[in-house]
């Protein structure tokens, strides 16, 4: 089964290859210049990660990337999981 949603995440790209490792649980994968493919079980998800942005608002400049992903062989049980483990990775805290 094959499913692939993007979305826009409020990172540099340097923060969003940074905390990565961690999105990734310990799972096998290769990075390269525009993202990771990352083993799961018998399927395998790649990340696409889109040059950095900014968002104006007023003098507000906020960066953000274009995430891409791609999963190949996932049940639903299986890719609910990874990104259930993968978002609670890059959630910052609110006030």
């Amino acid at each position: 089964m094959k499913n692939n949603f993007s979305r826009e995440m409020g990172f540099t790209r340097e923060e969003f290859f940074r905390l990565l490792p961690n999105a990734l649980n310990n799972r096998p994968h290769q990075i390269d210049d525009s993202g990771v493919s990352v083993q799961h079980g018998t399927g395998r998800v790649r990340i696409d990660v889109g040059p950095q942005q900014h968002r104006h608002i007023a003098s507000i400049s906020m960066p953000y990337v274009k995430v891409d992903f791609e999963f190949n062989d996932f049940s639903d049980e299986d890719r609910i999981e990874f990104m259930r483990f993968f978002d609670l990775r890059y959630q910052r805290g609110g006030g």
